[in-house]
């Protein structure tokens, strides 16, 4: 979008910004606004911001919203202009007025700083602020849009996977670098971002597929007198939570290479300044992953509570609340539903698919009844978690640490009248889960054997091998995240027979068995890779070399000795032998 307004600052206006005589007050009711001239008439009327006349004439769009600070868009003739508004919803934000600056006028002075070190950013062009007696209430900051720019993160899950090889690999491995030298200009100045996450660097590729970067959300940008490699390590941690999981090692060691070479200061040895950088995203990626994990329980942005004197609900804003309703009355009735199809009915369990709408279009879930097994299972969950609740919870926290499992879409548990005792009826008899239904996949077990004792040869080795590397970097993933899964066999594993998903492609469901521990015991990852073993023991093309590569793929690279798989393979084999010994012993089919 092309403008004949200026876009650039002069000289005098980045020396004084907010001030005469480039900037114009002008009082409009209880908001004074400074305004940059050549935009007065176009933003203002008489009565102030023209906010509700390009409402009625539908160029604004929320872009955020939220109880601190709402985000506009506003789309003008040529060009489009982001307007933020900063509230003061409580004391606490009406008192941090009173005594500091606005955060409008804040985010201002802040463009000054980084355009004078050469970081792209927000080029402001008004700023409102209401007053009373002299006290900062609300205030405005207007900004011109960064043209052809999206939110890193968008880039990095959305852009970059459109690209066709080899250009994907090669703006990949130029982003790497051009964040590391971002993020070296940012430390050399003393600027540390304290809300350092790719939704506020905005990225835009050149002619020649080079990446520009551009800082934005500038009211968390700090200042620092000396600014030590320790301080440094843990603002890149905030960045690399968000890579961890989406980058590759090499990616990242690329990174810490250009970062690292355009710092200013000496640096710390490379190996131990990364490994700093791992343990303190660590840490914050526990503290993150275990917040994150406390969603799924209460009302928020994400779920929504729903009761009745019959059940008592929680349930992702993703589902449609009309078809919550007949659950608070009957949970079993999807069950009875002509779209329903039932796909297994057993002592414990009860499981359908059927049909749903989720974000407003109708899609396969998968419904299922977790059954009383025995009469005083109710009373019981007054001192441990249901079976479903512990499912439900565990799928949130495998959504939180990036491991693919189908999502989350509901938990309900039934009440039923009390007989002995009120607080019976407060207690949940059955409990029912709803996930989406994952299409194109099957479970591993049918996979292995149906699909697999078909393929020549050639085929098998080849398959065989892609699902012996990423079954060990699911189960990798799955312990380095805090997570295990006692019942972790092929029945319990979604494989997704579509070939246009490269990573990803196995799931787990059944989460019952899982836990949260960190870091997850040596015995436990055992009792889960043998529990694995015995599962797969028939399989076809599963050879002793096979095994050893899983094993491999599944040990962190370059912190076990090359000689460390010896001591896990006997370990495993001990576990599984013991379990097709009492398996044997109690005439259980292995599975």
């Amino acid at each position: 979008m092309n403008s004949t307004l200026p876009t650039r600052r002069s000289q005098t206006a980045s020396k004084r910004m907010f001030k005469p005589p480039d900037w114009r007050f002008v009082q409009a009711g209880d908001v004074g606004w400074w305004v940059h001239e050549p935009w007065r008439d176009l933003l203002l009327d008489s009565i102030g911001l023209r906010l509700d006349q390009w409402r009625a004439e539908g160029r604004v769009t929320t872009v955020k919203s939220g109880p601190h600070r709402v985000v506009y868009r506003v789309q003008l003739p040529d060009f489009a202009v982001y307007i933020k508004h900063y509230l003061v919803p409580d004391r606490r934000a009406k008192y941090r007025q009173w005594f500091r600056r606005g955060k409008g006028r804040n985010e201002g002075k802040r463009s000054e700083s980084l355009a004078s070190i050469g970081v792209p950013t927000i080029s402001p062009i008004a700023l409102g602020e209401r007053r009373k007696h002299g006290f900062l209430f609300d205030n405005y900051l207007i900004t011109r849009e960064i043209p052809d720019s999206t939110p890193l993160d968008a880039f990095v899950e959305r852009n970059l996977e459109q690209l066709s090889e080899p250009r994907r690999s090669r703006v990949r491995r130029r982003l790497a670098t051009a964040v590391g030298v971002f993020t070296a200009r940012l430390h050399n100045a003393g600027l540390l971002h304290i809300d350092f996450h790719p939704g506020n660097v905005l990225v835009r590729l050149d002619s020649d597929d080079t990446p520009v970067l551009m800082m934005i959300d500038l009211d968390a940008l700090r200042t620092v007198k000396k600014l030590s490699w320790v301080k440094a390590q843990q603002n890149l941690a905030l960045l690399d939570h968000y890579f961890w999981l989406r980058s590759s090692r090499a990616d990242r060691h690329r990174f810490l290479k250009a970062y690292l070479a355009f710092r200013n200061d000496a640096h710390p040895p490379v190996r131990s300044f990364a490994k700093g950088v791992e343990e303190s995203t660590r840490r914050w990626a526990e503290r993150l992953w275990r917040r994150w994990g406390k969603r799924c329980r209460s009302t928020n942005k994400y779920f929504q509570v729903y009761q009745s004197p019959n059940a008592w609900c929680v349930a992702s804003r993703d589902l449609d609340p009309a078809d919550i309703e007949p659950l608070l009355t009957d949970p079993d009735a999807p069950f009875d539903s002509p779209n329903a199809r039932l796909i297994k009915d057993s002592r414990t369990t009860r499981l359908a698919e059927t049909t749903m709408r989720v974000n407003g279009v109708p899609t396969p879930v998968i419904y299922k009844r977790f059954n009383r097994k025995k009469w005083i299972d109710p009373v019981l969950a007054v001192f441990r978690p249901s079976r479903a609740w512990r499912s439900w919870q565990a799928g949130q926290h495998l959504a939180s640490r990036g491991i693919p499992t189908p999502q989350n879409l509901a938990f309900v548990s039934r009440r039923r009248k009390p007989w002995f005792s009120p607080f019976e009826g407060m207690l949940p008899h059955e409990t029912y889960q709803i996930t989406i239904k994952q299409e194109h996949a099957t479970t591993l077990l049918d996979h292995v054997l149906e699909v697999l004792p078909q393929l020549d040869p050639a085929t098998l080795h080849s398959e065989v091998r892609r699902t012996t590397l990423a079954l060990a970097s699911l189960v990798r993933s799955l312990h380095e995240r805090s997570l295990s899964h006692r019942d972790l066999k092929a029945s319990n594993i979604l494989i997704c027979h579509d070939r246009s998903v490269r990573d990803g492609f196995l799931s787990l469901i059944d989460l019952v068995g899982v836990r949260l521990q960190n870091p997850v015991p040596m015995n436990r990852r055992v009792q889960n890779l043998a529990r694995l073993s015995v599962s797969l023991s028939d399989a076809p093309g599963r050879t002793r070399t096979e095994s050893l590569r899983f094993l491999r793929a599944y040990l962190p690279r370059g912190l076990a000795p090359s000689s460390g798989w010896k001591d896990l393979w006997r370990a495993i084999d001990k576990a599984t032998r013991t379990k097709q010994a009492r398996n044997h012993r109690r005439g259980r089919p292995l599975s």
